[in-house]
């Protein structure tokens, strides 16, 4: 989810100042160690998807607690993030600090990590989970009760049939990319990118199922060099952990597709939060989208009845 993604790092207690110290010499170089992935029980999943605003979630349940609502946002790299009411209502430990920003890098800020035993949804269960609070960024947040992030299905193969309104994660692998219905994806910042057919021009973009605002976002720079028509129509704002974007849509004369897959994408917004751009779900309407993390590659094809 573009406008609340979380770039995470966790970070130590801030010391006590204290007086200078001779100078040691050279020390080896310490590194923050990240916490290790979860452990994942049961050998597939496979449940109803409900649409809040256009955003795909699923009910999972928290430390056996539950079922809670959650959005599956590709766009969130890592694991795990909780509204504060729900960390408050399982009285979740906190164990840490971390730093949380968009894309941009800008303005930072802290934010509390909490240790969560277990996550289920339709029959897998992760367990040993370092999780974050998810900031209030806009109505969207406001109605579930956090996000479940892409590392959860780096080594499953995930489908989200926003047709049949169902999401399965399991073993397999799409076959290679024959550019038609399956592409090459490469991974930006731990985000997956594809290959966006825009007229005769090709922009490379995050695949970001968490942005609901918009299908398609690309920076104003990009935007020049498309064919459009009309004016500007100022749409809304989108906020981030960090700053406040004014959104402005032009109407698109060109189709826009991945693969040989025309998408319904008939407007592009921008400025996007962060480059490259991404296209969010309202860009997979009717579609189903079948992610192949480990191996690098995305399908989006026509759902079927």
């Amino acid at each position: 989810m573009k406008t609340c993604l979380l770039v995470l790092g966790l970070i130590a207690a801030t010391a006590t100042a204290q007086p200078p110290q001779p100078d040691p010499g050279p020390q080896p170089v310490r590194r923050m160690m990240r916490p290790p992935p979860p452990a994942m029980t049961g050998a597939r999943a496979d449940l109803a998807v409900e649409l809040i605003a256009g955003m795909p979630t699923i009910l999972a349940t928290v430390n056996g607690r539950g079922p809670y609502r959650f959005g599956v946002d590709t766009g969130a790299a890592g694991y795990l993030r909780v509204s504060p009411a729900l960390a408050q209502a399982l009285e979740l430990r906190q164990v840490g600090e971390a730093m949380a920003g968009d894309p941009s890098g800008r303005n930072p800020i802290r934010i509390p990590v909490y240790r969560v035993e277990s996550l289920a949804f339709g029959g897998l269960t992760f367990s040993g989970i370092s999780t974050t609070a998810l900031p209030q960024l806009g109505p969207r947040t406001a109605q579930v009760d956090g996000v479940i992030g892409i590392g959860f299905f780096e080594n499953l193969l995930l489908t989200i049939d926003y047709g049949r309104l169902r999401l399965s994660a399991g073993p397999g692998a799409l076959p290679p990319a024959n550019g038609r219905d399956v592409v090459e994806a490469t991974l930006d910042r731990s985000l997956i990118s594809v290959p966006l057919r825009i007229g005769e021009t090709t922009q490379l973009v995050h695949l970001d199922t968490g942005n609901a605002a918009q299908p398609l976002f690309l920076p104003a720079e990009a935007v020049a060099a498309l064919p459009t028509e009309g004016e500007p129509r100022i749409v809304g704002r989108a906020r981030t952990v960090s700053q406040e974007i004014e959104i402005r849509s032009l109407g698109l004369t060109v189709p826009v597709s991945v693969g040989t897959t025309r998408l319904p994408v008939t407007a592009v917004g921008y400025p996007a939060a962060a480059p490259p751009g991404n296209i969010g779900s309202l860009a997979l309407t009717g579609m189903a989208l079948t992610v192949d993390y480990a191996n690098r590659r995305v399908r989006i094809v026509p759902s079927r009845p």
